[in-house]
């Protein structure tokens, strides 16, 4: 994070100011932030083209809109990574049923890997990636923490199957939309290891129900 901190800094003010108002404004969530400020990063980017190409030029606008459905799909995902991985955690300790248990183990070591290639793709396109969950994520893990045994493990795998609907979808959209680079091409990669998390999250839950 420290390397893509250095690069992020190259770019005249835009991290910082992004950065300064997310830490001043209790209205903005570590992910908005990161939306933000990949936006202006992006529209500075670009700027150097308009010099070149009219800015009404429709290949120019779809470009720019293009790498900021990318930025977005990456902040999410990472987001939710970083949620799914706590949620995990928490369930590794506090689980008492064993497929529960099991699943929760494999789930941090996977997210845990997508979410470090989220941070490599996102580094080499200058993109900023939220430092933290989301107020509603924090919200939920928080009340998840409060349950223990059955109704812990019921609540955590309805959780899971919930949230992995949401990502095969999204990634799904993100692959059929995405232009082709490293975005499109992990989209396309990972979506099966989403999609096989939600079989086995499914799996466990008719099983507890």
């Amino acid at each position: 994070m420290k390397t893509f901190s250095k690069k992020y800094l190259t770019l005249p003010g835009i991290a910082l100011f992004a950065l300064s108002v997310g830490c001043h404004s209790g209205r903005k969530d570590s992910s908005a932030v990161a939306d933000s400020t990949n936006k202006a990063q992006i529209a500075s980017t670009d700027s150097a083209n308009k010099a070149q190409i009219s800015s009404s030029d429709s290949s120019l606008k779809a470009s720019k809109s293009l790498k900021e459905d990318a930025s977005k799909f990456l902040v999410k995902s990472y987001e939710a990574g970083i949620y799914e991985i706590q949620l995990s955690e928490l369930a590794a300790t506090n689980a008492l049923d064993p497929d529960v248990k099991n699943l929760a183990i494999a789930l941090v070591t996977n997210h845990k890997a997508i979410n470090s290639r989220i941070s490599a793709i996102s580094a080499s396109a200058n993109f900023l990636l939220p430092a933290a969950m989301n107020a509603d994520h924090q919200k939920n893990l928080q009340a998840l923490g409060k349950l223990t045994g059955a109704d812990f493990d019921k609540k955590y795998i309805n959780t899971v199957v919930s949230g992995h609907e949401n990502a095969v979808s999204d990634y799904k959209d993100a692959y059929k939309n995405l232009s082709e680079g490293d975005t499109r091409t992990f989209a396309g990669e990972t979506l099966p290891k989403i999609e096989d998390h939600l079989a086995m999250a499914k799996k466990v839950k008719d099983r507890i129900k």
